[in-house]
């Protein structure tokens, strides 16, 4: 094991340790106090799970092999529900029509830094996270609240979060869209779905064929698939 990434281990050990003691003089004192340490703590940490009870999060990243997000969009437009899409500042920026699309069907729009490959440092990942948050918002007109990493540096992207003030959100399963055919994305959805969960797919051919059995499954379980927002409030 590399030193960073011991260290981001022994970091996100700490939060969780911080994050039990505040839920802890939640319980205890019933005050307001929890509640205002939680939301502001919520910032500080990266989110895996939602505590929505009965509802799961469906969240799309959108930056690589997205030829098929017009049709994910038509599927999630039939079934009326509305999804979180963490965008790619520069697919933002080239594909604005598709972005003005989402936001009309109601869909939460969140960031995935400007060029979701590049990795650097702290102050480097903070730039290009405004700089995607900026294009998103001059584009919908909306200002993105959470940030979705990907394969960057989770203690880093955090930090970068807390520093901008957003959220940074990973997912509790990640359906691995570009491997396997639909069927095997459809398994690995629905092995996963408990209150809060957080399922992440991206816009490929095979995932799109997956989504009605995921949606139809999961709504046949008793849940309601919805933003992250949802399910974190």
């Amino acid at each position: 094991m590399n030193r960073e990434k011991a260290v981001e281990i022994m970091m996100n050990c700490v939060n969780a340790c911080i994050i039990l003691l505040i839920v802890l003089l939640y319980v205890a004192t019933g005050t307001g106090v929890g509640d205002d340490a939680v939301a502001a703590l919520a910032k500080n940490t990266t989110i895996y799970r939602g505590t929505a009870e009965g509802s799961v999060a469906l969240e799309c990243a959108v930056s690589w092999d997205a030829a098929a997000l017009p049709e994910m969009l038509d599927v999630l437009d039939e079934h009326g529900i509305q999804a979180t899409f963490f965008v790619s500042g520069q697919w933002a920026k080239d594909n604005a029509a598709l972005l003005q699309r989402m936001m009309k069907s109601g869909h939460e729009i969140g960031t995935m830094g400007y060029y979701p490959n590049f990795d650097g440092d702290l102050s480097a990942v903070v730039s290009d996270v405004e700089t995607s948050a900026a294009v998103i918002e001059t584009i919908t007109g909306v200002a993105a609240e959470y940030y979705y990493s990907g394969l960057r540096s989770s203690e880093t992207s955090r930090r970068a979060a807390e520093e901008i003030g957003l959220s940074h959100v990973a997912c509790t399963t990640d359906l691995l869209s570009g491997r396997g055919d639909a069927v095997d994305i459809a398994t690995r959805a629905l092995e996963h779905v408990f209150d809060g969960s957080i399922l992440l797919i991206q816009p490929t051919a095979a995932a799109v064929s997956a989504l009605p059995t995921i949606l139809a499954e999961i709504e046949a379980r008793g849940y309601m698939v919805t933003t992250v927002g949802e399910v974190l409030q």
